[in-house]
Order: structure tokens, then C-alpha cells, then sequence
């Protein structure tokens, strides 16, 4: 019984000896993400530089110029102090709409002040956000197309589906819609402060296709377009635009092939001739057709000379009775 028991023992422990992966093979615990590394003194000097370049620039009213300088200081080390200025400056561009979504920036990024000085600043961007929507509307843009390019006052803003509608400044503003193989999609709207409206942009697609009209001057007439069957004359019907080789038979008649040009939205008719095939064995002047177009020769011949006979004066009396008894 104990033998027994050793051996049951033993094979437990050899079971999970082999099923255990070796401690080599475990995997290392998680490290912590790294941290973001802390902005050099070299970064903080270029920073402080772009910064004080455009408190200078800007109460020399250049604000192109103070509006570059902040913004290359809030990308060297960023600052609220630098984003309230960047707005500051849009707005003073009239770029009302781009200082409204800098200003929206900022309370999500420096919503929750440390400080007073902080709070000031945060409630004076909140006020400037108030002041801004008073003018501003929203106009949701709908597009039948998916992946569109919308655009307003001719400025990309973005690929349908809009995430959110658009704010736009009080006024008439055109939207308009842009996607390959459609015509484009265009629609001018007024927008009111605090409304907003929704639009639908439908781009039409452009046509790429002709319609052809077929005729022949026999009834069993057949044609194909580069080698497919269009079956027996008349024929109607929509074909890409572009060179095609045209084909109609008909049996007894001589085939005529020719090529064809095909411009999108554009009709193309054709009434096509065919002539009877010769024989082989069959001399020319034994051909019926012939013959029809020379009697039809003869008979104007013939009508020109009893023309020809009869045109001109009358014979004197005289000469008709000379020589009768």
C-alpha cells in the first residue's frame, strides 16, 4: 500500500513536471508604459523663444506672424498660455470658426484648473467660446456618396460620413459634394445663430454609356459589336462610351465592317446599305441588277432621243408631199 502510494506520488509530481513550461519559457511580467520624456533644456529654450517672438509680433498687430510663432511654441512644449493665444490671434484673423475649435480645445485639455490663474484663464476662454457661438450655426451634411469630399465656401472640411454637423458664421455658405465617376453635388444655405439645419448632397453619376439606333436596308439583316451579337435590324440599346468595331451581315449580301466612336450621352444612328454578293460563275452582263440599271439607262436614252426627234421646228407641208403620187 505505501509502495502504491510512492508510485502514485511519483507520477503526479512527474505529470506536472512535464505539462509545467520551463522557467525560461514563462513570460516576463508587464513592464509600465513609458513615461513621456521630459522636454530638454534646449526644447524649453526654443519654445520660450517661438513664445516671446510672438507676444512681440502681436502687439505690433502682425498676427500671421504671432499666430505661427505661438502655435510652434505649443507644439515645442505645449502651454495653455500658448493655445489661449493661438485662439486670440484666429480671432483677431477673423478666423472665427478656427478660434471657436481652439478654444473648445482648451477646455478639454485645461478644464480642470490647479489654480486661480488657471481658473481666470479658463473662465476668459469660456466667455470668448459664449461670444463666438452667438454668431455661429450648425448645418448637418448628409452625402448619398460614401467617401465624398465635402467641402464648404471651397474648403475641404472633411470625407462623408461627417462625423458631427458643421459650425458655420452666421450667412449664406455653399456645400458641396466631390467624389470620382459623379457629378458634383452643390447646394448654398443661410445659417442663423443657435439653429441648425441638415442637407442632403446627392452627386449624380456621370454618364458613361451611348445610346445606338441600328437599320439596314434588308430584313434579315444581322449585326455584332466587337463580336458579340446585337441580333437581327432594327437595333437599339446603351454601350460604354468609346472605339467599337461594328459588323452587319445579312446571307446574300456582302458584309460591311467599320468602326465606330461612341461619346458618352450621345446618340449614335446609322442606317448601314448592304449590297447583294456576286457570283462566281455569273458573268457581269447576266446579273439582274444590271440589267435593271440598264434599262432604267436605256429608257433615259431612249426619252432623250424621242426628245432630241421631236424638238424643233415643224417640217414645212412641202416637204412631206414631194415624191408622192
Amino acid at each position: 500500500m505505501r509502495n502504491g502510494l510512492m508510485i502514485a506520488i511519483t507520477a503526479v509530481g512527474l505529470s506536472l513536471g512535464l505539462s509545467a513550461p520551463p522557467a525560461a519559457a514563462q513570460t516576463a511580467p508587464t513592464e509600465p508604459a513609458a513615461q513621456p520624456a521630459e522636454p530638454t533644456a534646449e526644447v524649453r529654450e526654443q519654445a520660450r523663444a517661438h513664445f516671446q517672438a510672438g507676444q512681440a509680433a502681436f502687439s505690433a498687430g502682425d498676427f500671421e506672424t504671432a499666430l505661427a510663432e505661438f502655435t510652434a511654441a505649443d507644439g515645442l512644449l505645449p502651454a495653455s498660455r500658448a493655445l489661449s493665444l493661438i485662439g486670440q490671434c484666429q480671432r483677431k484673423l477673423t478666423r472665427e470658426l478656427d478660434a471657436l475649435r481652439t478654444f473648445r480645445r482648451y477646455v478639454e485639455l485645461y478644464g480642470s484648473p490647479a489654480n486661480d490663474r488657471e481658473r481666470r484663464g479658463l473662465d476668459e476662454v469660456r466667455e470668448w467660446i459664449d461670444e463666438i457661438e452667438e454668431n455661429v450655426g450648425r448645418v448637418r451634411v448628409d452625402v448619398a456618396v460614401s467617401g465624398a469630399a465635402v467641402l464648404v465656401d471651397g474648403q475641404v472640411v472633411g470625407n462623408a460620413p461627417l462625423g458631427a454637423p458643421l459650425d458655420l458664421v452666421r450667412g449664406p455658405h455653399t456645400l458641396r459634394a466631390e467624389a470620382e465617376g459623379y457629378r458634383a453635388a452643390e447646394e448654398t444655405v443661410t445659417v442663423e445663430p443657435g439653429q441648425e439645419i441638415a442637407v442632403t448632397l446627392v452627386p449624380a453619376p456621370l454618364q458613361t454609356t451611348a445610346a445606338i439606333n441600328l437599320s439596314a436596308n434588308v430584313s434579315n439583316a444581322t449585326a455584332t459589336l466587337d463580336g458579340e451579337s446585337l441580333g437581327t435590324l432594327p437595333f437599339s440599346g446603351e454601350f460604354e462610351a468609346g472605339s467599337h468595331q461594328l459588323e452587319v451581315t445579312a446571307e446574300g449580301y456582302e458584309s460591311v465592317r467599320f468602326a465606330i466612336t461612341l461619346e458618352a450621352g450621345q446618340p449614335f444612328t446609322r442606317s448601314v446599305e448592304l449590297f447583294p454578293i456576286a457570283d462566281e460563275g455569273e458573268a457581269w452582263y447576266e446579273k439582274w441588277w444590271v440589267w435593271t440599271i440598264a434599262a432604267v439607262v436605256v429608257a433615259g436614252a431612249t426619252t432623250g432621243i424621242v426628245l432630241g426627234a421631236t424638238g424643233g421646228e415643224t417640217m414645212p407641208d412641202s416637204d412631206w408631199t414631194v415624191g408622192l403620187p
